[in-house]
């Protein structure tokens, strides 16, 4: 049940495989270890919790806002390597009301995005 949710709001698990396919790993522009595509997803009673990867950026640099049914992330950083690295990502959520209640974060070198259930209006359940 919770899946068939994801695929909702995510977008299907064929179009993301699909997507990933079509940009091999060697060729992605997403600097290494970072993992924004599968994130790790948690809900609790309230609400829907997704992690994920990307190490090297600086916390205090993470900027969000809404943009219809889209969170829209910025930051940047700098690797363990020294190399310099951005993000500027659209998260769709399909069938979203107001996003202006999710919160963004940065904790323990994960990018966490937390979503009230009561902005969807098909509400998962645990």
């Amino acid at each position: 049940m919770f899946v068939g949710f994801l695929k909702k709001v995510l977008g299907t698990t064929d179009a993301m495989a699909e997507a990933r396919k079509a940009v091999p790993a060697s060729e992605s522009s997403a600097p290494h270890g970072w993992n924004l595509t599968s994130p790790d997803v948690e809900q609790t009673d309230s609400e829907v919790i997704l992690r994920m990867a990307a190490p090297g950026l600086d916390p205090s640099s993470l900027e969000s806002s809404v943009d219809g049914d889209a969170l829209v992330l910025k930051a940047h950083g700098t690797t363990d390597t020294g190399s310099r690295v951005s993000l500027n990502e659209r998260l769709k959520f399909s069938g979203a009301g107001d996003l202006s209640a999710a919160s963004v974060s940065f904790e323990d070198g994960k990018l966490v995005v937390r979503i009230p259930k009561s902005t969807f209006t098909n509400q998962p359940t645990t």
